[in-house]
């Protein structure tokens, strides 16, 4: 798994998400398994604390090896996409 999609699941998980569940209720009918009942749930899966300290000790390491240049650029990337966030 490469480092960007590793930071995505964590991200994901220290965020929490949603994940949907289908089950299907069948029966025996001539031989064959006929599908009666579909039931779909949603359930919520909280935010986790562990991955919220690996984001933040992981974005520790990143900053402190940033000229001053490199920092105020990152400081304006992540004000931009605060206010992407908050404008929708």
């Amino acid at each position: 798994m490469d480092r960007k999609k590793l930071i995505d699941v964590l991200w994901r998980k220290a965020t929490g998400y949603e994940v949907s569940e289908t089950i299907d209720e069948m029966i025996m009918e001539n031989g064959r398994l006929v599908p009666i009942k579909q039931r779909i749930s949603t359930k919520e899966v909280a935010p986790d604390l562990a991955a919220i300290k690996m984001l933040i000790e992981q974005a520790d390491d990143e900053y402190e090896y940033m000229s001053e240049e490199e920092l105020l650029c990152e400081k304006e990337r992540l004000i931009r996409m605060l206010n992407e966030i908050q404008n929708g």
